[in-house]
């Protein structure tokens, strides 16, 4: 199963200019390929990506992985972004989770690719956190609280980091799976610890929201606090990720002056010229190593 809401080689989506909701669709479905899909223009873009072409960072990979982050010398060809931080490329995978999953079979496709779904919301909902909610995906939810399962579950690693802070790890079940909303938070470490934050989070206003309002119901509690960890995770998109992603003034435009090519018939959906390819970019930001910090 391909990841990031990928299809199929050969898999070409509808080019309706309208959508129904759950669907991908086009965004410029009139638009010309730029090539012909032949095996010369697929045997060139494989050259792009070779060693030695030009996506080659031509960083020394005989160093030790430790020396692309602590080494100027090592980091002369592929230096740090000096806006971008590290951590906002995973941020933009997280994302990616949130607005797109493919989970369809490469048969399903094959016989009807006009019929792919999106289990994703492009709303920026957290779905990928939420998953169907405290009622439909108990499993997520620790069922021993007080509150009758509105928290999420964590699995406490027994040791605390150099704040005192007691160390969590996402829920797993007897055979390391993890049981999150989306399996692909779970990829890499970084991804893991985002999720982490996130259900931590809702935790604490869970608490927090408790606390404060003695009197409301637990799915009183569990509402507020889902619509109040989604005000902040859109908050952070649209203030700190997209203006550094896009430009200040890319978004302010947007915002000020609205959407010009963008546009649904029913609700919104994920144009596969984002999904499958202009977000991909965020791949090239990539870098050769990262240092974790464990404390």
């Amino acid at each position: 199963m391909p990841l990031h809401g990928a299809y199929y080689q050969d898999v070409i989506p509808f080019s309706s200019r309208y959508y129904d909701k759950g669907k991908f669709g086009r965004l410029f479905p009139s638009l010309p390929p730029f090539a012909p899909d032949t095996s010369k223009v697929r045997t060139a873009l494989l050259e792009i990506g070779e060693k030695g072409g030009i996506m080659d960072a031509g960083d020394d990979l005989t160093l030790p992985p430790q020396d692309h982050i602590t080494s100027l010398p090592a980091q002369v060809h592929n230096p740090n972004s000096p806006v971008m931080t590290a951590g906002m490329t995973f941020l933009g995978q997280f994302i990616d989770h949130d607005i797109t999953f493919d989970p369809t079979s490469s048969l399903e496709r094959q016989i009807d690719p006009e019929l792919v779904e999106n289990f994703r919301t492009p709303s920026l909902g957290l779905d990928n956190v939420y998953g169907s909610g405290h009622n439909a995906s108990p499993h997520l939810f620790d069922t021993r609280d007080s509150l009758g399962g509105i928290k999420f579950l964590l699995e406490p690693l027994g040791v605390t980091g150099k704040d005192g802070v007691q160390k969590f790890d996402v829920p797993r079940n007897t055979c390391n799976t993890a049981l999150i909303g989306d399996p692909r938070n779970d990829e890499n470490l970084m991804v893991s610890g985002l999720q982490i934050i996130f259900l931590r989070f809702h935790n604490k206003l869970i608490d927090r929201l408790h606390a404060d309002k003695p009197t409301k119901s637990p799915s009183q509690l569990y509402t507020e606090a889902q619509q109040l960890v989604r005000w902040h995770y859109q908050w952070i998109i649209l203030h700190e990720f997209l203006p550094l992603l896009c430009g200040e003034e890319v978004v302010n435009d947007v915002l000020n002056n609205g959407r010009r090519f963008y546009h649904w018939h029913n609700e919104p959906f994920i144009p596969v010229e984002f999904s499958v390819a202009a977000y991909r970019f965020g791949h090239s930001q990539i870098r050769p190593s990262y240092r974790a910090n464990f404390g």
